[in-house]
């Protein structure tokens, strides 16, 4: 197989025969907050008064070649690609290259080149969300009563996650210092976040016993 991408795990080469040819997969920009002192050389740098820094999107370009012996056939594979990776938005791309995570990413910009009479290069750029998402989904199952359970669960994100609560009953949950009272179904909330490393929960059931699934998908760099 050649090298492609795939959007919402459709191939860029398997069904429009476009591979690619360069990539360049930037890190996203800090978003900086700060705010100066007048009359004084002092700036006040405040992005991460939340206890974390906040990022862009970052841009990712590709470069795809496609191959045809006449020009009527390339017009054809240009058309369909160009329809093709023009209406992404908000997708999820997986490189080939790399494994068990994908981007969230819309179309931005394309370029394409024509000067070579049996191939075309088309430059595609996307934006997309500033963390790579894991293909597979954290999940843990907890039974609870009226007698408070503790759960840990490691995050290994390059930071702060916000997870999801399935339950059959309401119960509290509480992490570090905070406690929060979830219904029954499914919840969540962006008070309730998982840090990078080992959380520890502790569940109680508010009525009668049943049971917890907590589900999260990690993000890195």
């Amino acid at each position: 197989m050649l090298d492609q991408i795939l959007i919402n795990g459709i191939g860029s080469y398997d069904q429009f025969g476009a591979s690619v040819s360069e990539r360049t997969i930037s890190p996203p920009k800090k978003k900086s907050i700060k705010e100066t002192v007048p009359y004084s050389n002092k700036t006040y740098d405040f992005s991460g008064i939340n206890g974390e820094l906040y990022w862009e999107e970052r841009p990712l370009t590709y470069v795809f070649e496609i191959l045809e012996d006449s020009p009527e056939e390339m017009e054809e594979k240009k058309a369909k690609f160009m329809a093709w990776i023009m209406n992404a938005v908000d997708i999820e791309l997986h490189d080939i290259y790399i494994t068990g995570r994908h981007f969230i990413a819309t179309y931005d910009d394309s370029n394409v080149d024509d000067s070579e009479v049996e191939k075309t290069t088309i430059t595609v750029t996307f934006t997309a969300y500033p963390y790579m998402i894991s293909d597979t989904l954290r999940s843990e199952s907890v039974s609870i009563s009226a007698t408070s359970k503790t759960v840990t669960i490691i995050n290994h994100s390059s930071h702060r996650v916000m997870p999801t609560f399935s339950s059959n009953v309401p119960f509290r949950v509480a992490i570090g210092s905070n406690s929060f009272t979830l219904p029954a179904g499914e919840s969540e909330s962006e008070k309730i976040m998982l840090s990078p490393g080992e959380n520890t929960l502790t569940l109680t059931a508010t009525g009668t016993s049943g049971s917890v699934s907590i589900r999260f998908r990690e993000e890195v760099f």
